[in-house]
């Protein structure tokens, strides 16, 4: 019998953790259910989860399989436990990465992706608590000012931006066709269609530059 690698010992656990979490995700509504004897409503519930399901899996399955390679499957396990994946837990991965300098899907990635994530979880969990309970009511009129809300709706795209900046600088080949055909169609064929079509359209680019980079490695373009 083989010894099991690391791989393999972190998706041992990462399976029973996300079973034990699934678990506690649908046993919190059916504990109070119980406990103040009130019936859920299962018709109700297929008919409004079903098809938010399917929206969503089809982006959950292309988001894992682009993630995956570049934070680790361990740090993939605990972000999508933890949740808040794309605002926090994957600039934090790869700002830990580029700080101890290691190339994304590399051992020693890996593992500093893993505890950046899971110090990521514990300071998010402490803020969103602390903030519940205290600057709630502070903050509460500067997100809803008129004035700055523009800024706070477009944080998460300059967030990535900044993020993405350093990728395309460094891999500028690959991200002719990665990143330059999705900039090129959004004013042809509208925001609107890529915000209704979003998880087809990463489906599409994904497997686009796959082929391309084994294309572009074929010919050596790439080293």
């Amino acid at each position: 019998m083989r010894e099991k690698t690391f791989n393999d010992k972190i998706h041992t656990i990462g399976r029973i953790t996300v079973i034990f979490a699934l678990l506690g995700f649908v046993g919190v509504p059916i504990g109070l259910s119980i406990i103040y004897s009130t019936p859920i409503d299962y018709a109700t519930v297929m008919k409004n989860g079903v098809p938010i399901f399917l929206i969503f899996a089809i982006t959950a399955v292309c988001e894992n399989l682009s993630y995956a390679p570049l934070i680790g499957c361990g740090a993939l396990y605990m972000a999508c436990i933890t949740g808040n994946v794309g605002n926090m837990k994957i600039p934090s991965a790869i700002n830990a990465m580029k700080l101890s300098n290691c190339q994304p899907g590399t051992p020693k990635a890996d593992v500093h992706a893993l505890l950046a994530v899971a110090v990521s979880s514990f300071v998010t969990t402490l803020i969103v608590f602390l903030g519940m309970l205290f600057l709630a009511p502070i903050f509460a009129p500067v997100y809803n000012n008129e004035f700055l809300k523009p800024a706070f709706e477009n944080l998460l795209p300059a967030l990535f931006g900044a993020l993405l900046f350093p990728f395309i600088k460094n891999y500028f080949k690959q991200a002719i066709i990665s990143v330059g055909i999705p900039i090129i169609l959004v004013p042809i064929l509208g925001r609107k269609f890529f915000t209704a079509n979003q998880s087809f359209v990463m489906i599409a680019v994904i497997i686009l530059s796959i082929f391309t980079s084994y294309w572009m490695y074929k010919k050596k373009i790439l080293k």
